[in-house]
C-alpha cells in the first residue's frame, strides 16, 4: 500500500499537528478501500500544550518526519528468495534459471552476510579453465541434495576440499592419474572392483558409484572404509556435472562485497556509488548496522517520489526539507497562497478563516463522515488554539460554529473552560531553553529587501517576561544570526488578559511602530493576539514606510 504523509509546517503548533492527525482520520475512512494509507507527521518538537492534548486522549503524537528526499531505502529490494551459505550452488543456478535476479541475498544463521550475482557463478566455472586441476569444496549433505540416488555409507568427514577423478581408464593409468592429484580425490566410478578397492585402501574421501544397482554384486567390503559411499541414479557424466554443483554457495560468494549503503543514503549518492562500482548490487544497512535490503541498477530506472499533503501551510520554505523532490498531492490551508509551481493540478482547499482545523471539520461534513469524540477533541483543540479561544481577529463565524459543533461531539460542557485548560499548559519561560521557545513557532518572511522572522508563544502571564528579558533577548539575537535575518521578533501573548509583549532584535525603522515602547527592544501590545492578522500588517507597514 502506498504511503502519503500529511504534514504541517516546521515548528509545529497546535493547529498544524491537530489538522494533520484529523485529516488522516478522514481520508483513511473515506478511502479505506483504496491503495493509499494517509499518515500524519510533524516536522519537529511540539509544545507541552500539544503533548497534553494527545496524552489526555491516549493518542500517540504523529512521528517526526526529517525530510522527504528519495533515499536508498525507498528503492531498495529485500529479495523474494534468499539462500544459505551452506546451500549448494545447484539451488542458486535453479533460482537464476527461474527468475533471473540481479543478485541473491545469502544468509548465515538467519542473517544476510552478502550478495551473490551471476558474475560469481561465472567466476566459479571459469576457474575450472585454469591450468591447475581444481579442488572442489563439497558438503556431504549437499551431495544427497543435488545428485540423484542414495547414501550407502556416510563418511567420517562431513566437509571436503578435494579434486574429482573418474575411474573410466585402465587400472594402471588410473593409479598414475590418482597419484598426480594434489589431494586424494573423490572417485566417480562404475562397476570397477580394482579401482574401488584402491580408493578404499588409499583412504579416498568418497566414492560415488554409477550404474550399480546391486552393491553386493561388487563383492567389496566397505566396513573399514571411513569415506562416504553414494549410489548415484545418474549416469557418470551427469553425476560429475551435478557433483560440482554441490559446492556450498559460501565458496562462490566474493569476500569483497563493495561499498555499504545506508538506508539514509540519498538516491543520487546510492545511484552514483553503484554506477562507479564493479558490482551488480550493493547491500543497504540500517542505522543499527543490520542488513535491510539491497539495490541494483534496476532500482534506479525510475525515481520514486514520496506523496505529501500540506496542511496549515503552503510555502515550500515552511515545509518539510526535500519537498522539491516529493509529489505534493494536496494542500489544506487558511494562509495566503504562495504554493510552489507544480507539474499538474492538485487539490487545494483554502478558506479565509481562523484555523485549518475548521477547514478539516468542513471536509468531514462534505464527505458525510461522522466525527468521533476523540477526533472532535483534537479538532476543537486546533480551533481554540489558533483562534486564541475565539478571541483572535482572525476568528470567523465558521470557526465559532465549528467550535460549538465540535464541543458537543467532544462532550465539552464549556468552551471557555476547555480553552483555559488548553492554554494553562503554556510553558514556564524560566524552565525551558529560550532558543527552543523562540523557534517553537517561528515563521520567516521577506519584504522590501528585509529578511525577518516572528516567533509567538503563549505565556501564563507577561509579568514573568521581566525576569527572563536578557536571556531571551540574547537568544533572539542568536536566532537572527543563525538564520541570516535582518530582524527577529518574539510575540509573547497572555491569552487570558488579551495582551502581548513584542521582543525584537532592533531595526532602524522600529521607531515607526505604533506600539508603546516599554524599554529598548520591548514593546507593549494591548489587544494584540494574532501574529498574522495584527502584528504582521504593522510590521509590513513599518517596512513599507
Amino acid at each position: 500500500m502506498e504511503l502519503c504523509y500529511i504534514t504541517g509546517h516546521r515548528n509545529p503548533d497546535m493547529d498544524s499537528v491537530c489538522a494533520a492527525y484529523s485529516y488522516s482520520v478522514l481520508l483513511n475512512n473515506v478511502f479505506k478501500n483504496g491503495e493509499m494509507k494517509y499518515t500524519p507527521v510533524r516536522l519537529g518538537p511540539v509544545s507541552d500544550a500539544v503533548k497534553a492534548v494527545f496524552d489526555n486522549l491516549s493518542l500517540p503524537l504523529p512521528e517526526v518526519l526529517r525530510d522527504v528526499r528519495t533515499k536508498a531505502s525507498d528503492v531498495m529490494r529485500y529479495g523474494k528468495a534468499s539462500l544459505n551459505v551452506d546451500d549448494p550452488i545447484y539451488k542458486l543456478v535453479l533460482l537464476y534459471n527461474d527468475s533471473y535476479p540481479s543478485v541473491v541475498p545469502i544468509k548465515k544463521d538467519g542473517v544476510v552476510v552478502g550478495l551473490v550475482s551471476v558474475d560469481d557463478i561465472n567466476r566459479f566455472f571459469l576457474k575450472e579453465n585454469h591450468k591447475v586441476r581444481p579442488n572442489y569444496i563439497l558438503l556431504e549433505e549437499n551431495i544427497g541434495k543435488v545428485v540423484g540416488g542414495m547414501f550407502y555409507k556416510r563418511g567420517r568427514k562431513k566437509a571436503f576440499e578435494n579434486s574429482i577423478i573418474v575411474g573410466a581408464m585402465e587400472y594402471d593409468v588410473f593409479i598414475k592419474r590418482a597419484e598426480m592429484c594434489p589431494t586424494k580425490p573423490f572417485l566417480v566410478v562404475g562397476n570397477r572392483k580394482r579401482h574401488i578397492e584402491y580408493a578404499i585402501s588409499h583412504d579416498f574421501p568418497g566414492i560415488i558409484l554409477t550404474g550399480v544397482d546391486d552393491i553386493a554384486s561388487l563383492g567389496i567390503d566397505f566396513s573399514t572404509y571411513e569415506g562416504l559411499v553414494y549410489l548415484s541414479s545418474e549416469d557418470t557424466a551427469e553425476t560429475i556435472r551435478l557433483l560440482r554443483l554441490a559446492t556450498p554457495i559460501e565458496n562462490v560468494m566474493s569476500e569483497e562485497q563493495g561499498p555499504k549503503l545506508s538506508v539514509s543514503t540519498s538516491y543520487e549518492e546510492a545511484k552514483n556509488t553503484l554506477r562507479d562500482s564493479q558490482y551488480r548490487g550493493l547491500s543497504v544497512y540500517g542505522e543499527d548496522g543490520l542488513w535491510k535490503g539491497y539495490v541494483t541498477r534496476r532500482c534506479f530506472l525510475e525515481r520514486p517520489m514520496k506523496k505529501v499533503i500540506l496542511v496549515d501551510h503552503n510555502e515550500i520554505e515552511q515545509s518539510v526539507p526535500g519537498l522539491e523532490e516529493a509529489d505534493i498531492i494536496g494542500i489544506v490551508d487558511h494562509h495566503r497562497l504562495d504554493a510552489p509551481k507544480l507539474p499538474r493540478p492538485i487539490s487545494i482547499i483554502s478558506e479565509p478563516i481562523g484555523s485549518t482545523c475548521t477547514i478539516i471539520y468542513h471536509q468531514f461534513i462534505k464527505y458525510g463522515q461522522e466525527i468521533d469524540k476523540t477526533t472532535a477533541t483534537v479538532l476543537l483543540s486546533g480551533v481554540i488554539a489558533d483562534t486564541v479561544m475565539l478571541k483572535s481577529p482572525t476568528t470567523t463565524r465558521d470557526d465559532i460554529e465549528a467550535a460549538f459543533s465540535l464541543s458537543a461531539k467532544a462532550e465539552v460542557e464549556s468552551i471557555e473552560e476547555f480553552g483555559r485548560k488548553l492554554f494553562s499548559s503554556s510553558l514556564d519561560l524560566k524552565s525551558v531553553d529560550p532558543e527552543k521557545i523562540i523557534l517553537q513557532d517561528f515563521k520567516k518572511y521577506s519584504e522590501k529587501g528585509i529578511a525577518f522572522g516572528i516567533g509567538q508563544v503563549e505565556v501564563p502571564s507577561i509579568s514573568e517576561v521581566e525576569d527572563v528579558f536578557q536571556s531571551y533577548k540574547a537568544a533572539l539575537e542568536k536566532v537572527r544570526n543563525d538564520n541570516r535575518l535582518d530582524w527577529a521578533m518574539l510575540l509573547l501573548t497572555d491569552v487570558f488578559k488579551e495582551v502581548s509583549l513584542l521582543l525584537t532584535t532592533g531595526l532602524d525603522r522600529e521607531y515607526k511602530f505604533v506600539y508603546e515602547k516599554e524599554c529598548d527592544c520591548l514593546y507593549y501590545l494591548p489587544g494584540v493576539l494574532s501574529r498574522k492578522k495584527q502584528l504582521l500588517p504593522e510590521v509590513l507597514r513599518v517596512l513599507e514606510d
